[in-house]
């Protein structure tokens, strides 16, 4: 296997101006450490990344989305997958760093290190374009086809425990307001509206 931060400073010099969705934990500090910039929005809650980023994708069809999911947190949601079979938006790409544990939550095993395949679960669920990487070079020839795909992308990446980059102290609210008025310069849409004035008799 290799590790995560390996696959991701592959992804990373492949990021233009795609919107990036992180779950909490080790992907987030070193998605930041490797690519930080307004597009990404990290530490998502365990179980909702991939449905927040589908709903990016359907709301900004003409922008790429890239959801870094982990094996916990998609076990969590799985309930997503049949609505990416159903939608099957293509400009949505989902990479799912595997580990088979709960790493944050002191290295509990997942379902996936006792036999559920997550590819395979994918493609059950309608996802025709599903794969499983094993190593960093497997990886990048996956993460290639999927960037040139015309379905939505799913990419399982088997990856070795552990973090290659230092807690960082994200501060989640002013990231959430960077990624909105990035999503709101770069798209030309309102997101956040002023509040309504009172009138004052």
């Amino acid at each position: 296997m290799t590790t995560r931060y390996e696959c991701l400073s592959r992804l990373a010099s492949r990021i233009s101006d795609e919107l990036v969705v992180t779950g909490p934990g080790a992907t987030a500090r070193e998605l930041y450490e490797l690519k930080e910039r307004d597009g990404n929005l990290y530490r998502v809650y365990l179980g909702g990344v991939t449905s927040l980023a589908l709903g990016l994708a359907l709301a900004l069809p003409q922008r790429r989305v890239i959801a870094l999911e982990g094996d916990g947190s998609l076990l969590m949601g799985l309930t997503v997958l049949p609505l990416l079979g159903h939608y099957n938006p293509k400009n949505l790409l989902v990479i799912v760093f595997d580990n088979g544990l709960y790493e944050g939550a002191g290295k509990l095993p997942t379902l996936t290190a006792r036999g559920t395949d997550l590819a395979a679960v994918a493609r059950a669920a309608g996802i025709r374009g599903a794969r499983e990487a094993t190593d960093v070079e497997t990886f990048e020839q996956a993460l290639d086809v999927a960037l040139q795909a015309k379905d939505t992308g799913f990419l399982v990446a088997k990856v070795d425990p552990g973090s290659q980059a230092p807690y960082a102290a994200l501060d989640g609210i002013e990231n959430k307001y960077r990624f909105v008025h990035y999503v709101e310069k770069t798209e030309g849409v309102r997101v956040f509206e002023p509040p309504a004035r009172k009138s004052v008799r």
